[in-house]
């Protein structure tokens, strides 16, 4: 059976719609993640405050003291961002002493490379 020229057409156009689609959808995801990675930086905090701020329509002088007061929070955030992370992998840890303990001499080796790795600001011993 020969295709005439309209279903050649048509299944262009549906091929062209397909991959528009299956392009915008890793583009959408990329894009989440970059936004996502741009959020965990305390110098977006920052950055993102100061903007909200601004719409106060702020002086010089309070512009400054705004900066100050939001320069601190952000550093105790920080700081208790790390030791909730910290607290996070000493749970993750215990749990995977425990696990290791039942496990037989192979699965010891296989279990080796699916443990999962702490993120690299935190300190291990």
């Amino acid at each position: 059976m020969i295709a005439t020229r309209r279903t050649k057409a048509g299944c262009l156009i549906l091929l062209v719609i397909g991959f528009s689609l299956g392009v915008g959808f890793v583009l959408g995801v990329l894009a989440m993640k970059a936004n996502e990675k741009k959020k965990e930086n305390p110098a977006f905090w920052k950055e993102n405050a100061m903007k909200h701020l601004e719409k106060l329509h702020p002086t010089d002088e309070q512009r400054q003291r705004f900066e100050a007061h939001t320069d601190k929070a952000v550093g105790e955030l920080t700081t208790l961002r790390k030791g909730a992370i910290e607290s996070v992998w000493q749970i993750v840890d215990q749990a995977l002493i425990s696990i290791e303990k039942d496990l037989t001499p192979e699965q010891k080796a296989t279990f080796e490379k699916l443990r999962p790795k702490p993120p690299p600001e935190i300190a291990r011993p």
